[in-house]
């Protein structure tokens, strides 16, 4: 079914949530704004099967009446009644929880509570947050905001004058966010794109200029700042991200990254980053944070596999190769194995065919089965030429099961079949042609069943530290580095 709206009383909340409410109680349907006017309203709830559709210059434009708003009587997506909230006002709400920003607390203008899925937000309107005269006095809400929803679009609306972040899909999957513009921000931080512990979700052809961030994908594990419409308690491993041919801009910080948070995680498979496709964008900067104000261990959730290609990126800040990356694929990978005994089990491990990680009462293995195909479990190193190297493994494996060392084609290196028997004794040694990343791990070569339980892995030590102030990347030139020292100009390069 399509409801179109037609008022534009001062506040049309009322008007725009019964036409969602109903479309959803039907089965699903179109709720159209119709284009060249404007709708003052605060919050709104999107439902299951439901698409908002905007008329072309369409504005959704938050009220400033701070009686107006409402909120789901319940967290459940058949929840269809409201009561009456007044949003925080203001920047933050807590000043022993640090960035406890007010739009973490205050329900999203654009809200899809738990458990919705198949809705969308569409058409060539505008989302207009409310004018402030001061940040004190403004009713700061994220503009889109979802919890735990699935398979959802938001497509060609224009996001401004906004004061918090963005888009804040929060442990979320299926999501694709297109064509979209985002810009003018002010009395806040003004991220982009938030996709916090998400999975299965693409960014593409997007415009932003932000205060902050643009886009990134943000691990986290019980971050203080949860409130009544989301929480980070369950963790869930961001992966299967395609971020592609989006113009990205940032005034201050990363216009693309990773914010690596929830090391506390007692399983931390659950909150690694994994498996990121970027290619096609222009980014002004990129950079990641690996300091978590919230967490009393050191250090960030492992990432594996990321691949660059064919990006514009005018700054690369430092941080970004001081993070441990197995399988990055346009810049040098991490240089040395990362949870080698498997007691954290898949983190780091990239994987092929019948591979498991045990882990239980006894000591943790990696586990490998094939049956007229190879399986393999490797992690992706940068590695330098001509450097004397040594992959070792403690394991037991049927004949036919190999240490490895591949190039990032996966083109062989060296190849050593692993010896019956328990302790170190197999062991392979070897040189690379050329400085870069290569895989480094075990398979099997699939011609019978083949079985093999590796319980410890060892690289003999080797690898720079990168031990310099900046990065000069040229565009131009895409696998061509310039690392600079202290007080060393390209020039001098």
């Amino acid at each position: 079914m399509e409801i179109t709206v037609t008022t534009t009383s001062r506040n049309c909340r009322e008007e725009i949530q019964r036409a969602i409410d109903a479309a959803a109680r039907a089965g699903g349907g179109t709720v159209f704004l119709p284009g060249n006017k404007t709708y003052v309203t605060a919050s709104l709830v999107l439902r299951s099967g439901v698409t908002l559709l905007l008329g072309e210059n369409a504005v959704l434009q938050q009220t400033g009446d701070e009686n107006a708003y409402v909120k789901p009587a319940s967290t459940s997506p058949d929840c269809f009644d409201y009561v009456p909230y007044v949003p925080k006002k203001g920047h933050n709400f807590s000043p022993e929880i640090k960035w406890s920003h007010n739009w973490y607390h205050n329900y999203p203008f654009l809200y899809a509570p738990e458990g919705s899925r198949d809705f969308a937000i569409r058409g060539k309107g505008v989302i207009r947050m409310m004018d402030c005269a001061s940040g004190d006095d403004c009713m700061k809400l994220c503009p889109i905001g979802f919890f735990r929803c699935r398979d959802f679009t938001v497509e060609d609306v224009h996001i401004t004058n906004f004061h918090s972040y963005a888009i804040m899909p929060f442990s979320c999957s299926g999501g694709l966010f297109k064509n979209l513009t985002i810009d003018e921000w002010s009395f806040g931080n003004g991220d982009g794109v938030c996709m916090m512990n998400c999975r299965d979700m693409r960014v593409t052809g997007c415009k932003m200029h932000t205060g902050d961030d643009s886009v990134y994908i943000f691990s986290s594990y019980r971050d203080p700042r949860r409130s009544e419409w989301w929480n980070s308690d369950e963790p869930q491993a961001s992966e299967n991200i395609e971020i592609d041919h989006n113009d990205l801009r940032s005034n201050h910080c990363k216009a693309f990254g990773m914010i690596l948070w929830g090391i506390d995680c007692p399983e931390q498979e659950k909150i690694e980053v994994r498996n990121v496709y970027v290619h096609d964008n222009h980014f002004v900067t990129l950079g990641n944070w690996n300091y978590d104000p919230y967490t009393v261990r050191q250090g960030h959730p492992p990432v594996t596999d990321m691949r660059f290609e064919n990006n514009v990126i005018d700054a690369i800040e430092r941080n970004f190769f001081e993070t441990h990356i197995s399988g990055l694929k346009g810049f040098p990978c991490m240089t040395e194995l990362k949870n080698t005994e498997f007691r954290d089990g898949r983190c780091f491990w990239m994987t092929e065919g019948d591979v498991r990680f045990i882990r239980g009462a006894e000591e943790p293995y990696c586990a490998l089965r094939s049956e007229g195909g190879r399986s393999a479990v490797w992690q992706g190193i940068f590695i330098e030429a001509g450097r004397p190297a040594e992959f070792w493994a403690r394991a037991d494996a049927t004949e036919g099961t190999y240490l490895f060392v591949r190039d990032e084609n996966d083109n062989l290196i060296a190849r050593r079949e692993i010896l019956p028997g328990e302790g170190m004794a197999n062991r392979l040694g070897f040189t690379v042609p050329t400085d870069g990343n290569y895989r480094i791990g075990i398979e099997t070569d699939g011609a019978a069943p083949r079985e093999a339980k590796i319980r410890q892995t060892v690289l003999g030590s080797f690898g720079r530290k990168y031990p310099f102030d900046h990065i000069i990347y040229d565009p131009r030139e895409p696998h061509k580095m310039l690392f600079a020292a202290k007080g060393v100009s390209a020039e001098d390069l």
